[in-house]
């Protein structure tokens, strides 16, 4: 009996290491989340841009647009980058750096900025809602980073497997 119970412990334990190894050779975010939080903030909003599909042309948006378009003071912001669609649909790509202390503040702007959004576009073009309805918002260290696209779950996975020598 002491043995079957000791057989039985030992196959619940290499059980859990096997599934503790089979990440399936993609990284997890939190195998790079240091990697993205030391990333530079032009570098990853270039990676996001050219590895997300698009239903609009994206382009790079002048940093006092950035600033008034997220109703951000400067002095919150170490660097930051955003992409955005010619208007016709509500695809946006912004890769942020805190300064330190202020993540928070960075992303509850981003989240005002989708509500801004979400109520620009009900009466424009209501079909960009979908996508407006779930946006990728992600903290890494003082970087944040903020994804609207028609595939959010592309973008996530885009954002797990990021290595800064893929630029």
């Amino acid at each position: 009996m002491r043995n079957l119970k000791l057989c039985v412990i030992m196959v619940l334990v290499i059980c859990a290491v096997f599934t503790g190894c089979n990440k399936g050779g993609s990284k997890e975010t939190a195998g790079n989340e240091q990697i993205l939080e030391q990333a530079k903030v032009s570098d990853l909003g270039e990676y996001i841009v050219k590895n997300t599909q698009f239903k609009d042309y994206m382009s790079k948006v002048d940093n006092d647009i950035f600033f008034s378009l997220y109703n951000l003071n400067k002095d919150l912001v170490d660097d930051a980058v955003l992409y955005s669609s010619t208007g016709a649909t509500a695809e946006e790509v912004a890769v942020i750096k805190a300064v330190d202390g202020k993540t928070e503040d960075v992303v509850k702007a981003c989240k005002d900025r989708i509500q801004a959004q979400k109520e620009g576009f009900e009466n424009y073009v209501p079909e960009e809602l979908d996508k407006l309805s779930k946006p990728v918002i992600k903290t890494f260290g003082n970087t944040v980073v903020l994804v609207v696209c028609n595939d959010s779950d592309a973008a996530d996975k885009l954002l797990a497997n990021y290595d800064s020598k893929e630029i």
